[in-house]
């Protein structure tokens, strides 16, 4: 197995080959990669054909390593490891199988690797999926009450919803909150699972809506979400639910 490595700082990257290595000898390193400019420059020059998979420190010496994604269009398997955990949205929106917090344990750096082996990746699978996805036409709508009128909202504008004294609420992309004439396990069973995702018995949420992840106590996540809404300290997912939380922030839909 070939793995290039995104590290700025020697130390980190020489301890990080020696863990790699303890967990499989047979892995090699062509390059160890310390700055934005430099990953860019590698990937014009080798594209995904350069490593099986990549190891990449968040913060590099010039920037962050997401710039490199700016700019180039990249499907190279992702592992990152960095020292904090606000960067973890933007890292599972790219194709990451795995996020670890340094200092790096050799057990979870066993874990990433066997992840890797077993959702051994499919690009064009993925891009197939997404592209149904957005080719699929939409028109899917919720009704309600309010005011003594009858009101509706089309599943697209939705940002998520919650359920407050018993009532289903729909919040969209805009703020607007319209309470529904279904319960939440009705409504989970209507929505596009490539685009919503249900994170707890109460909350159910759009990708997009999704603006900063946190990790909780007890191996779970909170969620700060656009709009606001009631709930301004955040949603958790349950922690039952944070695997299969993370399997479809990476495109990987549970029970498919």
């Amino acid at each position: 197995m070939r793995i290039v490595i995104f590290e700025d700082e020697r130390d980190n990257a020489e301890r990080l080959i020696r863990l790699l290595r303890q967990c499989n000898p047979e892995i090699t390193v062509p390059q160890v990669i310390g700055s934005v400019s430099e990953g860019i420059a590698w990937f014009r020059r080798h594209g995904d054909e350069g490593a099986d998979l990549a190891f990449m420190d968040i913060q590099l010496s010039d920037g962050n390593c997401f710039e490199i994604f700016e700019t180039l269009n990249s499907r190279i398997p992702l592992i990152f490891t960095t020292a904090y955990d606000n960067y973890a949205l933007q890292a599972f929106k790219l194709y990451s199988l795995d996020y670890l917090l340094k200092p790096v344990d050799i057990r979870d750096l066993q874990r990433a690797l066997e992840k890797f082996a077993r959702f051994r990746p499919e690009p064009q699978e993925q891009l197939s999926r997404i592209a149904e996805a957005l080719l699929r036409r939409d028109e899917t709508r919720f009704t309600g009450k309010m005011n003594n009128q009858l009101v509706y909202v089309k599943a697209r504008n939705i940002a998520y919803l919650d359920i407050e004294d018993g009532i289903v609420w729909a919040v969209t992309h805009s703020g607007q909150r319209t309470p529904l004439d279904y319960s939440l396990d009705q409504v989970e069973k209507m929505l596009d699972r490539v685009l919503f995702f249900r994170i707890n018995r109460k909350v159910i949420v759009h990708i997009d809506a999704i603006r900063k992840i946190t990790t909780y106590y007890n191996n779970r996540l909170i969620l700060q979400l656009a709009p606001a809404g009631t709930s301004d300290s955040g949603h958790i997912v349950s922690r039952e639910r944070v695997n299969n939380f993370k399997n479809w922030l990476q495109g990987r839909i549970s029970g498919e």
